[in-house]
């Protein structure tokens, strides 16, 4: 643009001097025409540089996710298609349910079959405590008898080994008197089992269960947000991979111009500075935004951990910093696109308004330009 208003203005000189000879063109002339010339280079210089710093690489910026299914198989359907607006939750496609589905069957018959095992577990506690009593009362009976032969064995009345007998029968009975009660702790403590307020039989089963729901559930892939999807290649009986990535989502909710400006100039810019921007897919169009933050970092400076020393080619100053933007108006006509590109003119708080219109000028006059790529 430089070039090209440095080429009409002596295009100018030479008509009024030269071709026309309205004024004549000696030294106060001169004086006037290069003065004016070397005025107009330094307030670029200078001051537009300064307090209207300019950009001519600037870009729309969203969010972009990769769109990939919880796990590995065949997409039975897709129902969109590419660019088409996606509200947030819409489906975008949906794997073969049938192997969740025969999975959360499957839990549901383990589901009911836990249920009857708990019972089991309840039935063998009640089985336990009755063996116990049985044996409780047999060993009663048992001990009774021991001390009536006891007694008349020490009146001769028995013999020896018919007292042994009945002792090695009370003995029998304690045996299995303490066996019954580790039987009796052993079934409560399985009956007692539990995992939250349900029975870890109970519970395990749930949790396959809510997986193999969760799973299903998820076999439709769904919008995260409003927005598109570009470049769409996924056809119904294609086989993806477990969370391989199979679309690009473009999120249309947020979206924000990230300018490329020389560090010399920004240093004035802060956020809510007004700026004015000139995309190339709408020549003559110039939208009103504003600075919503400048990234005051360059990733040229940032050092690689490692084993060696760096060299002066590898670490290093970068030029430019990120100027993020966003629009103030928005007009249906004319759609911000991701990844379209312009130009971006910043002016800064107390900019001189002089200053101002002459980069408004540039802007306008460079967006008109945008013409000569787009004759037809």
């Amino acid at each position: 643009m430089e070039l090209l208003i440095t080429i009409a203005y002596f295009f100018l000189v030479r008509l009024i001097f030269f071709d026309f000879k309205l004024l004549k063109f000696n030294l106060f002339w001169k004086f006037i025409v290069f003065g004016l010339w070397v005025a107009a280079v330094l307030t670029e210089i200078l001051s537009l540089g300064q307090y209207t710093p300019y950009s001519k690489e600037a870009f729309v910026q969203s969010y972009v996710v990769q769109m990939a299914p919880e796990y590995g198989g065949r997409v039975k359907d897709v129902f969109i298609t590419s660019n088409t607006p996606i509200k947030k939750g819409d489906p975008l496609f949906q794997m073969d349910p049938e192997p969740w589905q025969n999975k959360v069957h499957e839990y549901e018959a383990h589901l009911a079959s836990a249920g009857t095992t708990v019972q089991k577990l309840g039935q063998r506690v009640v089985e336990a405590r009755a063996d116990a009593a049985r044996t409780q009362a047999t060993l009663k009976g048992a001990m009774a008898k021991h001390e009536m032969i006891s007694k008349a064995a020490k009146q001769k009345a028995v013999s020896k080994i018919h007292l042994e007998q009945i002792e090695q029968r009370v003995a029998a009975l304690k045996a299995q008197l303490q066996a019954n009660r580790a039987a009796i702790r052993e079934a409560q403590l399985a009956f007692d089992s539990e995992v939250g307020d349900e029975h870890t039989e109970i519970a395990e089963v749930l949790a396959k269960l809510a997986t193999a729901k969760y799973r299903l559930e998820n076999t439709i892939i769904r919008a995260p947000s409003d927005g598109y999807v570009s470049n769409l290649q996924l056809y119904p009986g294609a086989f993806t991979r477990l969370k391989s990535p199979v679309m690009t989502f473009i999120n249309s909710e947020q979206y924000w111009i990230a300018a490329k400006m020389d560090q010399r100039g920004i240093q004035h810019v802060r956020p809510g500075d007004h700026a004015e921007i000139a995309f190339d897919m709408y020549p003559g169009k110039v939208f009103p935004a504003k600075v919503v933050s400048v990234i005051w970092a360059n990733g040229n400076a940032q050092g690689v951990p490692s084993g060696l020393i760096p060299n002066e080619e590898s670490v290093g100053g970068g030029f430019d910093f990120i100027v993020r933007l966003h629009l103030t108006e928005e007009h249906p006509d004319y759609p911000v696109r991701f990844g379209a590109s312009g130009l971006v003119a910043v002016f800064t708080n107390g900019a001189p308004e002089f200053l101002v219109f002459l980069r408004q000028i540039e802007i306008h006059s460079e967006s008109y330009l945008k013409y000569l790529f787009n004759p037809f």
